[in-house]
């Protein structure tokens, strides 16, 4: 396993976070800052929204879109990473479906500009991709060799933004790692997944279940930061594409269930119907994560549901 010291003595990993401010990416914040001198790419009302954490860490942000492919060559010219770890993108099935043209300009060009940036300054990219990418697991476990048959507009431009990956690394030997995350939750994101239902639950005493019987697959988001602070030092992550999720399979129903059993009061659950172009079946296969990292994901769902929970009662 390489170490973070590279280059002269006492350097630490020149390292690049496109998009960093967002839910995931302030994790994978807190995991490096100890190791990497970080720099984050962001768009302005993410920065000032996350002015306090940006202090907090001393970060160097520059202010950019990742489909302005001038600024991304000057930022990444200027600043020189070692690495780049990619998370920008425009997410949510519902918002990629209904936004077609921004979900392409950002996670297609977009994604183009950040490894043309990558091959100029010859660093490393880590891809932040999604399970959607596949779209329905068609036997026993989804395998990263497995077809890409994506079901949305989402997992569409998650497939095409990976394809520019691999095309830069046959190209111009791109060094690249492709993580496929699956149903990442936790504290913060409020958005998406399991975030979004307890902090609905709390303020509103209500829970709306889109269909229930999708079968889903929560990843603790420390986890997943893990994941990714392994993979800027470890060498055996080249070129190498991985799924990124627990072990711990269920539906949105007993999901909501289990959320339901934690928060230990009065819930009203609402259903609705599953939204348009959602994947049904996901099981994901973790045996080349552990094969080449040495790692899974440790947090059980019951684990990181109650610290998930506790975060959002403490933040009231």
């Amino acid at each position: 396993m390489a170490s973070y010291q590279r280059g002269a003595a006492g350097h630490h990993l020149k390292t690049l976070l496109v998009g960093g401010l967002g839910f995931i990416g302030k994790h994978i914040i807190r995991a490096l800052a100890q190791h990497c001198t970080l720099t984050v790419l962001s768009n302005a009302k993410s920065a000032l929204r996350n002015a306090e954490f940006v202090k907090t860490y001393d970060l160097c942000v520059e202010i950019g879109d990742i489909t302005d492919g001038p600024r991304v060559k000057e930022v990444m010219g200027r600043h020189m990473p070692d690495a780049v770890i990619h998370l920008a993108a425009l997410t949510g099935i519902a918002k990629c479906n209904e936004n077609p043209y921004s979900a392409f300009s950002v996670n297609v060009l977009g994604t183009y500009n950040v490894i043309m940036g990558c091959e100029e300054c010859n660093s490393k990219l880590i891809f932040l991709s999604s399970r959607e990418v596949y779209g329905d697991t068609r036997s026993d476990r989804t395998r990263e060799d497995d077809p890409l048959i994506p079901n949305n507009t989402y997992g569409i431009t998650k497939m095409l933004g990976e394809r520019l990956v691999v095309w830069a690394a046959s190209t111009y030997g791109l060094d690249y790692t492709i993580l496929r995350l699956t149903n990442v939750y936790g504290p913060e994101g409020d958005q998406y997944n399991v975030q979004a239902i307890i902090r609905k639950a709390l303020s509103e005493r209500r829970i709306q279940i889109l269909g229930g019987s999708q079968l889903v697959n929560p990843t603790y988001v420390e986890d997943v930061a893990e994941v990714v602070r392994r993979c800027l030092i470890d060498s055996r992550t080249s070129r190498q594409t991985l799924n990124v999720s627990s072990k711990e399979d269920m539906t949105v129903e007993e999901m909501v269930s289990r959320i339901v059993s934690v928060l230990d009061a009065p819930i009203n659950v609402e259903r609705a119907p599953m939204r348009v172009g959602e994947t049904l079946v996901f099981r994901p296969s973790v045996e080349k994560l552990e094969r080449v990292l040495g790692y899974c994901p440790p947090t059980t769902f019951a684990e990181g549901l109650q610290k998930t929970v506790s975060w959002y009662r403490n933040k009231k």
